[in-house]
């Protein structure tokens, strides 16, 4: 019968998962930042000025050079979830386990993980930017402040190009102009910030220091001024920027390492000495509990019968692709396998 894991093997799965978390959120970052200092920003302001929509998405595209190094980090992270399997081969097997990462399934996995990331980043930008220039044409904003408002400017402390919505999902990129427009008048101050147990905050999420600007302006009466208006839109996109890349790295490193787990006992099983292996889903107490996940707790299922969701999603383990973000983003539940030799 296989160990039960211990408080110090959990322990280090999740060590292994917080570094993952670390390396790909710095990839993605240095992914996005990569690509604002690589554009040509006289070829963008003549494209917006042309009103070449589609060249300006073409122009802003974070090609394969850009990307590599945050594939990289997903590949990583699914080879040590699978490495970190071998310290949980069943005693009275042959021989023992070792986790094949040239597995055409692994790595048929890993460009499907990593195929399937970059995908998802192009089109939330090209929603993103299209955001932006149609809001630039109904505010007939220049072309050179548009430029500005996509790729950022750059910043003389970090020498990199901040304040852009180049890297930000479409939501957010909405979410930020809403917030961009309100904050320019006084009516849209006071629609800005509400009341919540007797205190004033603004009702959305914004980094502290633009919090404190439009809730003075608040008090006043006012606009936000403009100096500050500048101030808090540079801030509040570098703030989005960061949530975004927080949230990719828990997604996406959680999602590489079950998958490269997963893998780990799917090859186990196809050695001789191996009858069957199991999976339980744990539930991972996260805050906002999902009911389906929550229910699941404990379930244990054969390898290859997968978990059947409310929503008629079947999921082979926590965070299998097959689920999308809408089983993946901000779950915290994870698997435990269990191999059973065959008997002789």
């Amino acid at each position: 019968m296989a160990r039960r894991p211990t408080p110090s093997q959990i322990a280090a799965f999740e060590a292994l998962l917080e570094k993952a978390d670390a390396e790909v959120r710095d990839a993605f970052l240095a992914a996005v930042y990569s690509a604002r200092s690589k554009v040509d920003l006289g070829a963008l302001v003549a494209m917006i000025e042309a009103g070449d929509i589609e060249g300006v998405i073409a122009l802003l595209r974070m090609d394969q050079g850009v990307l590599w190094p945050l594939e990289e980090a997903l590949r990583r992270s699914y080879l040590a979830g699978g490495v970190a399997v071998d310290a949980f081969a069943p005693t009275g097997i042959e021989g023992r386990f070792g986790f094949n990462g040239r597995h055409l399934r692994a790595e048929a996995d890993i460009a499907r993980i990593g195929g399937d990331l970059v995908k998802t980043l192009e089109r939330e930008q090209n929603e993103a930017i299209r955001a932006v220039l149609l809001d630039a044409i109904e505010r007939n904003r220049s072309s050179s402040q548009t430029a500005l408002e996509i790729v950022g400017r750059k910043s003389l402390a970090s020498g990199l190009r901040e304040g852009g919505i180049v890297g930000l999902s479409g939501p957010q990129t909405d979410r930020y102009l809403k917030v961009q427009r309100l904050m320019q008048t006084a009516e849209g101050v006071q629609e800005l910030v509400v009341k919540k147990n007797g205190l004033l905050t603004v009702r959305y999420k914004v980094n502290a220091a633009t919090s404190n600007r439009i809730i003075a302006a608040y008090r006043k009466g006012g606009a936000v001024a403009a100096p500050d208006q500048t101030i808090s839109e540079r801030q509040y996109k570098n703030q989005l920027l960061r949530q975004r890349g927080q949230l990719i790295a828990q997604n996406e490193a959680h999602t590489a390492q079950s998958a490269g787990r997963h893998e780990a006992y799917r090859q186990m099983l196809d050695r001789p000495d191996i009858e069957a292996v199991t999976c339980k889903w744990i539930h991972g107490f996260s805050r906002d509990a999902r009911p389906d996940h929550k229910r699941m707790d404990g379930e244990v299922r054969n390898f290859g019968e997968g978990f059947v969701m409310d929503d008629g999603t079947v999921m082979q383990y926590p965070h299998d692709p097959a689920g999308g973000v809408r089983h993946s983003a901000s779950c915290r539940c994870t698997a435990f396998y269990r191999a059973i030799p065959r008997r002789s």
